[in-house]
């Protein structure tokens, strides 16, 4: 056992017991091993505090500067001098993620929550790490552990949305990918889906940008192959909410078939808008404009504004991903005086795509495959939005201009998703 998983056994024993005396009911050796493991290293002093937050800072310098394993080993020298300052475990944890060492950074985050439980970093870089090594169940356990510490800590909750989505992905998986689903029950892939996938994906690499331009240390991907991979994240999605939007019909429901239901209560509270993400029975008559569900063609966003809440025509549309919906049929969610009447007549691609449902990340246009290639790939779920939304709504009315040359949008300014990424 190495120094990082000694010092976290003695954490936990020590927390354990807040004494090493014999226990009566322990054979004496048993006890000896006890009161040996849960040994901690003394505190240090001020001036080993000081030399290890200068290497810290070294460290971080190094960072910046991408050289992760260069800055690895200067935090592994200032955590030897400093066991007890969780900053430095909480810096080599995301280092470690960096050089995809998915273990050790689990494991460094684990020593961070044990020595700060109360910073919501320790968990949400653990679960990260256990995210990567495809340990859903116990990602969303640590997850559910700093929300009960942060409940509206926004990181984390878009986290414990994402790791749902990872499960609905499995479970819209090709046979044998889900096995706890009967095969009748599971929708059939495209055939070349996954391929396509995986194809753009090796298009896809770590970059970085210079003097201004984004950079791809690979090829970038082409607009034809930026349209197959999206394509096939949203047919896998759609012949789901397909099925499931059958089955209410069948049951007769009036409610959609993708609700919000699925929030958690801790969830809920990331969401500010009042009324919105709960399950809302449609009307039982509407008066729909005359040009409902006609083709727009390409719309500009000021165009796309004039279709918003409070429009005489009361013909209402948005965009999600540049694919424009007619959603004039649910007056009571997007017409005045609606939960989302704010989000009406803009695109929700940004807010989507990061989680957060104010009116400030609306009408935001950026490569989303250049996050994809930073490492903070939310495709998948971006495109189970547009997926529900294409069976929702009886599909795209018109496209939305910024989204035709993807390509040419600015670099997404990821610091807005990833309050919890950063070094410390």
């Amino acid at each position: 056992m190495g120094v990082v998983g000694q010092f976290l056994d003695a954490l936990k024993c020590n927390r354990r017991s807040s004494d090493v005396e014999l226990k009566l009911t322990e054979a004496p050796e048993e006890a000896a091993k006890s009161a040996a493991k849960s040994k901690l290293p003394s505190k240090p002093t001020e001036e080993q505090k000081a030399a290890a937050q200068e290497l810290k800072e070294k460290g971080n310098a190094l960072f910046k500067q991408q050289k992760y394993e260069e800055a690895m080993d200067i935090y592994t020298q200032a955590a030897e001098i400093n066991l007890w300052d969780a900053s430095i475990w909480f810096n080599r944890s995301i280092c470690n993620r960096k050089l995809q060492q998915w273990e050790d950074a689990a494991n460094d985050a684990e020593v961070a929550i044990e020595l700060e439980p109360d910073n919501a970093k320790g968990y949400y870089n653990r679960a990260l790490a256990l995210q990567a090594m495809e340990q859903l169940d116990e990602a969303t356990k640590i997850c559910m552990k700093g929300l009960k510490k942060q409940p509206a800590n926004k990181a984390l909750l878009q986290l414990r949305t994402d790791l749902d989505k990872a499960r609905a992905e499995a479970q819209i998986a090709c046979p044998g990918a889900a096995p706890q689903l009967p095969s009748s029950q599971l929708p059939l892939c495209p055939s070349d889906a996954t391929a396509t996938v995986e194809k753009v994906t090796q298009q896809v690499k770590q970059s970085g940008s210079l003097n201004g331009k984004y950079q791809w240390q690979g090829k970038a991907p082409s607009k034809k192959q930026r349209t197959e991979y999206r394509k096939a994240l949203v047919d896998m999605f759609r012949s789901k909410y397909e099925e499931l939007k059958q089955k209410a019909e069948e049951a007769k429901s009036k409610r959609s078939a993708l609700q919000t239901d699925q929030y958690e209560s801790n969830q809920k509270q990331g969401l500010v808008l009042t009324g919105g993400h709960r399950p809302m029975d449609r009307p039982d008559h509407v008066d729909l404009p005359d040009a409902y569900m006609s083709p727009v063609g390409v719309l500009s966003v000021d165009q796309l504004a004039e279709y918003g809440c409070n429009n005489k025509d009361r013909r209402y549309m948005l965009s999600v991903y540049g694919d424009i919906f007619d959603v004039s049929d649910r007056p009571d969610k997007y017409g005045p005086g609606g939960p989302y009447e704010s989000l009406t007549g803009r695109d929700l691609t940004w807010g989507l795509f990061a989680g957060v449902d104010t009116v400030d990340y609306t009408n935001k246009f950026y490569d989303l495959f250049k996050a994809k290639d930073m490492g903070k790939d939310k495709l998948s779920g971006l495109c189970s939005w547009l997926a529900w939304y294409t069976v929702e709504y009886s599909g795209a009315i018109g496209r939305l201009e910024p989204w035709v040359d993807e390509e040419k949008l600015p670099t997404p300014p990821l610091e807005e998703i990833e309050e919890l990424c950063s070094i410390m």
